[in-house]
This record gives structure tokens, C-alpha cells and sequence, in this order.
């Protein structure tokens, strides 16, 4: 439409609004958007839409309507002003010559939805807080000392993970389907690979291991986050180092296999004697991973499975769903 057909009934809108040219300029503010943003419209005619906003609003604003101009097609974002959050629509509209600007139109985000966003924020910081103390106990008694002590950090860690993953899920929830499309990310196999081996190499090499890495120099994307597959195989690693002797070597891949719906990452924590002994054989048997492993790799959308092999050693495998597979 062009914003010459009805922009005197636009005064009469209890929703805040605002119009922008093609080059992000405004030609016009309602009465409810002057009182809403604090803003002249007489003073706010001809200047630049960003400049209306404040922080990430103005980044969003600058975002919204050069997508708006160029695509010709509707956007949704969110803005805070005033301590008021704001569910904003920028739609294209025709202003001179058929040339696309923007109207962006803005209603009052839900209360509620403003509080548990709060209360998401909030929530990370003990989660976080909660990990590092897992992860210390388990080093210093759990994961030396006692089994026992070993499987109830595992199990703290455990339910850690599954808080993480459903704090995340609210928030996806809250922010809307822009937000958690966003959620669904990808991880790079090979850099966390790299990341993990790197952190845990000093611990192999004082305990007389090897950790060998064989990685390819690039694979595609995975379906997860980084942060949880760091931690399913770090716990795993440390796990494997834990029982393993002197004479016990431990190789880390990573490698693409599978084609069609049947594509697939897999990655493998290998671990075997230096020298095959005498009685090398045949499988053994399948062991269930501790519930820190299995936890992460669950909320990663994979699989694990460890076989054994008679004086052989052990294979661990992770399967992830590529992204976007």
C-alpha cells in the first residue's frame, strides 16, 4: 500500500508506530510512538530511524529495515526502550515511486514472557557455578580416589546437563521461532575434537598415556551445540585415563560415514594396549557409558556405544545427525 492512503488514520492507533523512507529515514511517528519512545515527532522528522533507539534496539532496528528495504518482505524483532520490551513488525510499504520503505509497528511484549527471560538470565550463572564444582570434586576425590564418590558426581553432572538443555529450551520457547531456529545449531567436529585433545594432552602425558588425534583438516557440521559435545568427550576421555594402565595408548577420530538420510558424524574414542596380548580375541561385550556421557550426547539428538575386544582394547563411538541432515 502507500502510506499516503491512510496515514491520517494512523494518528488514531493506540500501538505505537513509525515510518521510514528507503534510506532509513523517518517521515512518520504516531502520537502513541511519541509517547511511548519519548521522542518530538516534529523533532524526530527527516532523521534516522536508529537514532530513535538505544543499544541492541538501535542494531535491531538498522538490521530489520535494511532486510525490510532489500527483501520487500515482513520481519519481526524484538526492542527494549524505556525498560519496556517491545514485539515490533517492520513491513514493507511503497513511499515515493514505488520504492520500498518501512512501517514498524509495535506492541507491548507479555509481562510474563519479561520475566522468565529474567529469570533464564539468572538461571545460567549457578548452572555454571554448579559445573565447576562437579568438575572439581570429581578430580579431586571422585575421579581418583572412589568409584562410589566417582558415580555420584557422574549423576550430578548427569542431571546437570538435562537442566542446561531444558533451561535452553524455555528460552528458545520465550524468544519466539526467529530465536530458536537460531537454537538449533550447529557444532564443528573437527575444532572441538582438536579443542578437547589439546586441553586434556598434559593429563595423558603425566599419567604415561598417548592420545593420538586423527582428525581430517575439515568435516561438515554437526547437529548440537559445542559446549555439550566438549563435555561428553572430555568426561569420557578422563574416564578411559582413569582406568587405563601405563601400557594403554588412546586414539581420538572423527570422520563423516553413512549417504542419503543415512548420513551420520561419528566419533570414536579408541583405546588399546601398546602390544597386543596373547589372548586377543574376539567382542566381549558392550558397556553402558557413565550418565554424564550418555546425557550429553542424548541432548546433542546422538547415540554412544562402547564395545569391547579381547586384549585388544575398547572403541567408543558418538554418532551426531549432520546439521541439517
Amino acid at each position: 500500500m502507500n502510506v499516503s492512503d491512510g496515514i491520517s488514520l494512523l494518528d488514531f492507533l493506540d500501538a505505537p508506530l513509525v515510518v521510514g523512507d528507503p534510506e532509513g529515514r523517518v517521515i512518520y511517528a504516531n502520537p502513541a510512538f511519541e509517547q511511548g519512545f519519548c521522542h518530538s515527532r516534529e523533532k524526530s522528522l527527516g532523521g534516522e530511524l536508529a537514532t530513535l533507539f538505544a543499544g541492541g534496539g538501535r542494531e535491531a532496528i538498522l538490521t530489520a529495515v535494511a532486510e525490510v528495504c532489500a527483501s520487500g518482505q515482513t520481519v519481526h524483532i524484538r526492542v527494549r526502550e524505556n525498560d519496556r520490551g517491545y514485539l515490533a513488525v517492520a513491513s514493507p510499504i511503497e513511499v515515493d515511486r514505488d520504492r520500498v520503505g518501512v512501517l514498524i509497528l509495535f506492541t507491548n511484549e507479555p509481562v510474563a514472557n519479561e520475566r522468565l527471560l529474567t529469570f533464564h538470565r539468572e538461571i545460567q550463572q549457578p548452572l555454571e557455578e554448579i559445573q565447576e564444582c562437579l568438575e572439581q570434586l570429581i578430580e579431586e576425590t571422585g575421579g581418583r580416589r572412589s568409584e562410589n564418590f566417582r558415580g555420584v558426581v557422574e549423576q550430578g553432572l548427569g542431571a546437570l546437563i538435562r537442566a542446561r538443555k531444558w533451561s535452553n529450551e524455555l528460552h528458545a520457547l520465550l524468544t519466539g521461532p526467529d530465536s530458536q531456529r537460531a537454537q538449533q545449531a550447529s557444532l564443528d567436529p573437527v575444532r572441538v575434537v582438536r579443542q578437547v585433545a589439546s586441553r586434556l594432552s598434559g593429563d595423558f602425558e603425566r599419567a604415561g598415556s598417548e592420545l593420538d588425534l586423527l582428525v581430517p583438516a575439515q568435516l561438515p557440521p554437526a547437529h548440537g551445540e559445542d559446549a555439550l559435545l566438549e563435555t561428553a568427550l572430555e568426561r569420557l576421555l578422563r574416564q578411559r585415563l582413569f582406568e587405563a594402565g601405563e601400557d594403554t595408548c588412546f586414539t581420538l577420530t572423527a570422520r563423516r560415514m553413512g549417504s542419503g538420510d543415512d548420513r551420520a558424524m561419528l566419533i570414536a574414542v579408541i583405546d588399546q594396549p601398546r602390544e597386543p596380548r596373547a589372548e586377543a580375541g574376539g567382542e566381549t561385550g558392550e558397556r553402558l557409558e557413565s550418565s554424564a556421557v550418555r546425557e550429553a550426547v542424548a541432548a546433542l539428538g546422538g547415540s554412544v556405544r562402547t564395545l569391547s575386544y579381547r586384549g585388544v582394547g575398547r572403541v567408543t563411538a558418538i554418532s551426531l545427525r549432520l546439521h541439517g541432515g
